[in-house]
């Protein structure tokens, strides 16, 4: 492997999947100029943050059916109500999960014995 441009990373992959923090330098870092670089019929994946991808390009993507598939995790505001997830409706091939991604099986026993810890330290210290 070698470092490339993400034009370059785009124009070359069949599937993107995005990890990166939501800060200025990633605002809407996925927009429509950079989804039309993609291949045809190719997937995005947004686990990372709302905002890193722009989701009305990727509605309008989806649509046009230049994009196959889009699976997004986060979104602009969080929680997704109703009225914020209306424009999703009608979509074809897009997945919405509400903000779980990163939620495993590992994950949650970690969570637990860090929990069980500290409450069981707080209770010896009392």
């Amino acid at each position: 492997a070698k470092p490339c441009s993400l034009k370059e990373l785009l124009s070359a992959s069949d599937v993107v999947s995005l990890h990166v923090p939501l800060l200025p330098s990633t605002k809407n870092m996925i927009g429509r100029e950079q989804l039309a670089m993609m291949r045809r019929g190719g997937v995005v994946i947004n686990a990372a943050r709302g905002g890193v991808l722009d989701e009305e390009a990727v509605i309008d993507s989806l649509r046009s059916g230049h994009l196959g598939g889009a699976a997004l995790d986060v979104f602009d505001t969080e929680p997704l109500d109703a009225v914020r997830g209306a424009r999703f409706a009608e979509t074809p091939n897009l997945l919405l999960t509400p903000h779980i991604a990163g939620v495993t099986e590992e994950s949650n026993v970690r969570v637990s014995e860090l929990i069980a810890r500290r409450v069981l330290g707080h209770l010896s210290s009392t």
